[in-house]
């Protein structure tokens, strides 16, 4: 196998970290304009920038794969510089088709809502968070994924982190969780109403002793 690099993200890994979103989520089935697509993407990464502490990329071949980002409390945020103009992303979204709008909202505002009563009760347990972790297909199962939790996880051991804690769901591979050891301490099951169906999945709260 060629030799994947992990190093810091750089300015000009943002549009390849969103086109990694984009391919991993599967957004495109739940926003179809492109444009309105993009932005959303955006948005929702400005927000891992903004509080992000440390980042990674994982690189093979001049093409990022994998990105990991991570928050600890007490230091100050690194990566607000590569945010992207969030003004012009919300016009976007303000002029975007009506059911890609709903969509968006409906989805969105129920996460947030989830993960905030999730944490209600454990937040002044945890020193800091796995904000984000996100592979390419081509990247899965090639150790990618470890090798980025595994820096980050030295980050906050560095930082003398005793506990941290991350959001996933079953749309994603909670199981990798669970074998770097992390434990599952609680979950809700959540229902949006997207395109005039229901889709049920479930989201978790997962932590681990450092």
């Amino acid at each position: 196998m060629s030799f994947v690099e992990i190093r810091d993200v750089k300015p000009q890994d943002i549009p390849a970290i969103k086109a990694v979103i984009a391919e991993a989520w599967d957004w495109i089935s739940l926003i179809e304009d492109v444009e309105t697509l993009n932005s959303t993407i955006s948005i929702y990464f400005n927000q891992v920038l903004y509080g992000g502490t440390f980042g990674r990329v994982a690189v093979l071949n001049d093409k990022v794969i994998g990105v990991i980002f991570g928050s600890m409390d007490g230091k100050l945020p690194e990566y607000r510089m590569l945010m992207e103009d969030g003004t012009a992303h919300a016009v976007v979204l303000l002029g975007a088709p009506e059911t890609d709008r709903k969509n968006i909202y409906e989805y969105l505002s129920k996460v947030r809502a989830v993960y905030e009563e999730l944490v209600s009760g454990f937040i002044g347990n945890y020193d800091g968070t796995l904000d984000f972790l996100v592979l390419t297909q081509e990247a899965q199962g090639l150790g990618i994924g470890k090798s980025l939790w595994m820096a980050l996880k030295s980050y906050f051991e560095e930082n003398n982190a005793a506990s941290i804690y991350l959001y996933t769901d079953t749309e994603c591979n909670f199981g990798f969780y669970e074998h770097c050891g992390f434990a599952k301490r609680a979950e809700q099951d959540i229902t949006f109403a997207l395109d005039g169906e229901d889709f049920q999945t479930s989201i978790f709260l997962y932590d681990i002793k450092i």
